[in-house]
C-alpha cells in the first residue's frame, strides 16, 4: 500500500502499468479495492493510478467545513503533481465523474482528458445523494455524539481500514461535524443553472480537455444529465451506455448479488478506444 500526504491528509494509492497516465475514481464512497476488475482491464494500456479519496477506503478522514467534493478534486490535482503524472486522463463513474469534472474545472493544468460515465444530477438524484452522503451521520452526531458516528457501518469501516482515523473521529466536535455535513449538503441542492452537482453551465462550458460522456439511463444517472454535460462541454463526444438501466438498478437496489462496480469493466473498451485515438490525434498535431 502506497501512501502520499496530500493537503495534510494521508491518501492511499496504487500505481501500475505503462502508457498514457490515467486515474480512475469509482462512484459513491467506494475505494480502490471496489474497482479491481476495471483496473485489470485498463492496466495493460495505461499508467494507471487508483486511489482512495479521503473518507473512502484506507485514506484519512476529512471532516473540514469546506466542500468534501471540492476537497476531493483539490486532493486529486495535488496527488497527480506529487506523483509526476500530470497532465493525466481522469476517468470516473457517478461520484468519480464528479471528481473528474470538478478537477478539470478547478485545476485544468493537471487534466489531459476526461471519460465520464454514470453522471449524476437532476432533482431526484441530487436529493437522494444529499441524503445518503450526509443525513445518517448528521443524525448520529446529534443523537449520540461522535461515538454514535463511529458505530455507523460506513465510519466503522473507515476505522477498520485505517485505525488512525479513530483518533481524528473521537477528537471531532459533534456540532462542528454536523455543521460541516450541512455545508457539504449544499453541493447537492439543485439550482437552475447547475445541471450537475458542484458545476454550473458556465463551469462545464469552460472545460477544454477532450471529453467522452457515456449516456445515462437510470434514475440516479438520467439521460438528460449526460446530454446536458455533452451539450455544454465543448467538442465532447457521447457514447452509448454499455449496460441497461435495469441492469444498473438491479445492482443498486440489491436485487442482484453483484454490486454496480461489476458493470464497470464494460466501459473499459470505450475508455481504451477514446484515449488511444485522442492521444494519436494529439501527437499528429
Amino acid at each position: 500500500m502506497a501512501i502520499a500526504v496530500i493537503n495534510g491528509g494521508r491518501i492511499r494509492y496504487e500505481l501500475a502499468g505503462s502508457g498514457p497516465p490515467v486515474v480512475v475514481t469509482p462512484g459513491g464512497r467506494a475505494g480502490l479495492e471496489d474497482i479491481v476488475a476495471l483496473r485489470r482491464e485498463l492496466e495493460p494500456h495505461f499508467r494507471l493510478l487508483a486511489w482512495d479519496r479521503r473518507n473512502t477506503g484506507a485514506s484519512d478522514l476529512y471532516l473540514g467545513r469546506r466542500s468534501e467534493q471540492r476537497q476531493w478534486a483539490d486532493d486529486l490535482a495535488a496527488l497527480l503533481v506529487e506523483l509526476d503524472l500530470a497532465p493525466a486522463w481522469l476517468l470516473g463513474g457517478s461520484a468519480g465523474s464528479r471528481v473528474s469534472y470538478l478537477t478539470a474545472i478547478r485545476h485544468p493544468e493537471v487534466v489531459r482528458g476526461l471519460v465520464l460515465w454514470s453522471v449524476s444530477g437532476g432533482p431526484f438524484s441530487s436529493q437522494v445523494l444529499g441524503y445518503q452522503y450526509h443525513v445518517p451521520y448528521l443524525d448520529a452526531a446529534r443523537r449520540g455524539g461522535m461515538a454514535a458516528v463511529a458505530e455507523t457501518p460506513f465510519f466503522a469501516a473507515r476505522l477498520a481500514e485505517n485505525p488512525a482515523n479513530a483518533e481524528a473521529l473521537r477528537a471531532a466536535d459533534p456540532e462542528e461535524f454536523a455543521a460541516a455535513l450541512l455545508e457539504w449538503d449544499q453541493d447537492f441542492m439543485p439550482q437552475p443553472d447547475t445541471p450537475v452537482p458542484c458545476a454550473t453551465e458556465a463551469d462545464l462550458g469552460g472545460i477544454r480537455a477532450p471529453t467522452l460522456v457515456v449516456e445515462g439511463n437510470d434514475l440516479m444517472h438520467p439521460a438528460f444529465v449526460a446530454e446536458a454535460v455533452h451539450r455544454l462541454v465543448p467538442d465532447s463526444v457521447m457514447a452509448p451506455n454499455p449496460w441497461t438501466g435495469e441492469e444498473f438498478t438491479d445492482r443498486y437496489i440489491g436485487r442482484s448479488p453483484e454490486t454496480v462496480f461489476a458493470l464497470y469493466p464494460r466501459v473499459a473498451p470505450l475508455i481504451v478506444r477514446f484515449v488511444t485515438e485522442t492521444e494519436e490525434s494529439l501527437r499528429s498535431v
